[in-house]
């Protein structure tokens, strides 16, 4: 009974690893496209007509995060799940 508990235990560390693994895949893919839509705002010409408050900034940059975590799990679940499996593979052996 105890080799059994044993290994249903070793499973479910492995389902955390999995599911841990996944989310930092999502969260590094969420931040690269991050930089790269604020990159992409900060080279848009500003005409200085109306100035840029602190909070407006800060506003811009968690907006731009929020539509790069959305973009990750709509459109490029693709991209996410090759990093996945790439680091899968280094990290568990196996191609899941």
């Amino acid at each position: 009974m105890q080799i059994n508990a044993t290994t249903e235990l070793q499973g479910l560390i492995k389902q955390d690893r999995e599911k841990a693994l996944r989310k930092s895949v999502n969260e590094f893919a969420a931040y690269f496209f991050y930089q790269i839509f604020k990159e992409m705002w900060d080279g848009i010409p500003k005409s200085g007509l109306m100035p840029e408050t602190p909070a407006e900034k800060m506003y811009r940059d968690m907006l731009l995060y929020e539509y790069s975590k959305k973009m990750m799990d709509v459109q490029m679940k693709s991209l996410s799940d090759m990093i996945y499996k790439s680091l899968a593979k280094g990290a568990y052996g196996n191609s899941r």
